[in-house]
């Protein structure tokens, strides 16, 4: 099955960029925490709390744990390709994601404020955020979201920067899929930016660039 297979590749990729931490003496920001799976009560239960159904997909994630997380950083420049790419995160939490939902709403309300952004950006939210739920919170302040249905997942940038609205995968599993296999090369805009092709408006989630960035990360 594709969902357990790509769950078992972010824990072994969580191990993998262990071995290189230690090996290069990158700082541990988060340890691996993961956590036991959910319950079908338990995820019905916080969607029952935020008035909105949870994405199939995001249900299946948290049939295999309920809360995985885990954070990294070093100090190093991999390449004046990557040059922003510093450090590396993933999470999901299903125990908080009503708090998380609470302060995405607040987020909306405020990027739909004519008085601090502009018409591009404000349209570009107005059109994407009703069937989205948050998936990681970025410590910019911006928010990686998910899709209800398909589960794509799409960056919101509090500033409208240049990737607001960019879609990050077309469902959970395949950017889970590519985050994973990119060591989960930071989750802030900038570090993202370096694997979008803008021309053709897709992330590159395969190829000699990723290649690139997999072997500097191990060099």
């Amino acid at each position: 099955m594709k969902e357990i297979k790509i769950y078992k590749q972010v824990i072994s990729k969580i191990d993998w960029i262990l071995d290189i931490a230690k090996r290069k003496n990158w700082k541990i920001k988060l340890k691996p925490f993961i956590d036991n799976p959910a319950t079908v009560a338990e995820i019905d239960s916080v969607e029952k709390q935020i008035g909105k159904a949870i994405p199939d997909d995001l249900r299946k994630l948290f049939l295999f744990s309920r809360h995985l997380e885990f954070s990294y950083q070093f100090d190093e420049t991999l390449s004046e390709e990557f040059r922003q790419n510093f450090s590396g995160e993933i999470y999901w939490n299903l125990n908080s994601l009503a708090k998380q939902y609470a302060n995405f709403q607040k987020w909306i309300k405020a990027s739909l404020n004519p008085e601090y952004n502009d018409r591009e950006a404000i349209e570009i939210t107005e059109k994407l955020w009703h069937d989205k739920l948050p998936l990681m919170d970025v410590s910019n302040g911006d928010i990686i979201a998910i899709g209800n249905n398909p589960s794509e997942i799409v960056y919101f940038s509090h500033e409208g920067d240049i990737m607001h609205g960019k879609t990050l995968g077309d469902n959970l599993w395949n950017f889970l899929d590519f985050y994973s296999s990119i060591g989960f090369a930071g989750c802030e805009d900038w570090q993202l930016e370096p694997f979008f092709d803008y021309e053709k408006n897709i992330m590159v989630t395969e190829g000699c660039k990723v290649e690139r960035y997999r072997k500097l990360l191990e060099d």
